[in-house]
């Protein structure tokens, strides 16, 4: 049985200890190379604006790597990755977010296809639209 593939966006905010060139270009690159193994394609890396560094709408408490204190972060980087991949192997790339120590939040929504049945309205005939 053939698998259904989706496509998806993916937000991800990089912590601003992890917000250096290299650091985004790492955390991104782990991200893509996890849609790819899983059998997935990426169409899409946005991080110009509006996304980039970005003051958050709260501040976000976490461990720093290293420390044992909690550190109160009030900005971070955000990146929109754009992607198709099986619905089963979402799990494996979601694993991978969490297991990613410069990702503070993430957030993944699939992307529905409408369908239009008919013509436009200009043929004369109704468009219906339905979700698949």
């Amino acid at each position: 049985m053939r698998e259904r593939r989706r496509n998806y966006e993916l937000m991800i905010v990089i912590s601003p200890l992890h917000a250096s060139e290299e650091g985004i270009a790492a955390a991104i690159e782990r991200v893509s190379h996890s849609i790819v193994v899983s059998g997935g394609e990426v169409s899409g890396v946005n991080q110009t604006s509006p996304w980039g560094r970005r003051k958050l709408a709260y501040p976000i408490r976490e461990y720093a790597s290293g420390e044992a204190s909690r550190r109160n972060f009030t900005e971070g980087f955000y990146a929109l990755i754009t992607f198709s991949l099986s619905a089963a192997k979402v799990v494996e790339v979601e694993r991978t977010i969490k297991l990613t120590d410069a990702i503070m939040r993430h957030l993944m929504i699939v992307i529905e296809q409408k369908r239009v049945a008919g013509v436009t309205a200009e043929g004369g005939e109704a468009v219906a639209e339905k979700a698949e």
